[in-house]
C-alpha cells in the first residue's frame, strides 16, 4: 500500500507543471473581453444616435424654406454632429474587434515538464502551441 501511494505522489508531481493553468493569461484575456464588450455597446450606442442625429438634420436642413433659415443652419449643424459621432463609434468599433482578437489570440510559448527517467535530464523543455479561445464572454 506505501508503494502505491508512493507511487502516485511521484506521477502526481511529475506531471503538476503539465495540469497547472497560467492564471494571469486567463485574467488578461477575461480582462481584454469585457473591455471588447463595453466599448462595442459604446460604439453601438454612439453610430446610432449619430445616424439619427444625421438623418434629423439632413431632414431639417431639406424641409427649409431659406438658406438663411435657423432650420437649414441647425440641420447642418446636427447632421455634422451626427457624422462625427458615427465615425467615432467605427473607430470605437475597431478597436473593439481588435480587443477581442487579443483574447483569442494564438501564442507560441515554452512549457517544461519534469520526466521520471534517470538517463534523461529532470526537467525538459519543449516548445508548446498554445490557442486560447473565451467560451463564456457573459458576465457572471
Amino acid at each position: 500500500m506505501k508503494k502505491l501511494i508512493l507511487i502516485f505522489a511521484l506521477l502526481f508531481s511529475a506531471f503538476y507543471e503539465l495540469i497547472a493553468q497560467n492564471q494571469d493569461t486567463k485574467f488578461l484575456i477575461e480582462e481584454y473581453i469585457q473591455q471588447s464588450e463595453r466599448q462595442k455597446k459604446t460604439a453601438i450606442i454612439m453610430m446610432g444616435a449619430g445616424v439619427g442625429a444625421t438623418a434629423l438634420g439632413i431632414l431639417l436642413a431639406t424641409t427649409a424654406t431659406s438658406w438663411d433659415s435657423p432650420a437649414f443652419g441647425g440641420g447642418g449643424i446636427l447632421a455634422l454632429a451626427g457624422s462625427a459621432s458615427t465615425v467615432i463609434g467605427i473607430a470605437i468599433l475597431v478597436s473593439s474587434a481588435s480587443n477581442a482578437r487579443k483574447a483569442g489570440k494564438l501564442s507560441l510559448e515554452l512549457s517544461s515538464t519534469r520526466v521520471i527517467n534517470s538517463e534523461v535530464t529532470p526537467q525538459m523543455i519543449y516548445p508548446s502551441l498554445k490557442f486560447s479561445v473565451p467560451l463564456n464572454s457573459s458576465k457572471r
